[in-house]
């Protein structure tokens, strides 16, 4: 059976902690990092990862330029930006560099977990631009409708 490896890059410890245990209860095998040097390092190149928890602000790199580069490496992991911004423009950017689910912090991370636990990850994975905030989950879109 393959390992689902997850990823959890965020700068601040605390929050780092929390998701890896999110993660781990949700059957991942965890790999957490505080940069966006130390994600990439910590996973090797014949390791297939699964789903990539990338916070917006770190202290080498965004969360945009990292997402660029996991989606490089590992096109076929889920890939969530985890941030307290909700600018459309941001989630635009966001989607545009591979980023499967944008999670408006700190209202995104039960409802996460919960399709974690309850669906196929395939199923995140095929649902492309999915915002997840204090509104509940949805499907981006770039219409300037209200």
């Amino acid at each position: 059976m393959t390992e689902n490896i997850a990823l959890v890059v965020d700068d601040t410890p605390a929050n780092r902690d929390f998701l890896e245990r999110l993660l781990a209860q949700a059957k991942f095998s965890v790999r957490g990092a505080e940069s966006g040097a130390a994600a990439l390092a910590a996973l090797k190149e014949d390791e297939q990862l699964a789903l990539a928890m990338v916070d917006m602000q770190l202290p080498d790199m965004n969360g945009l330029q990292l997402t660029s580069e996991l989606r490089q490496r590992f096109p076929d992991a889920v890939i969530v930006i985890a941030t307290m911004y909700d600018e459309r423009s941001l989630m635009e950017r966001a989607f545009q560099r591979g980023c499967n689910v944008f999670l408006v912090k700190p209202h995104g991370f039960m409802e996460l977990f919960k399709r974690l636990t309850t669906t196929k990850l395939e199923d995140l994975r095929q649902q492309q631009a999915l915002v997840i905030d204090q509104y509940g989950p949805r499907v981006y879109s770039t219409s300037t409708r209200g």
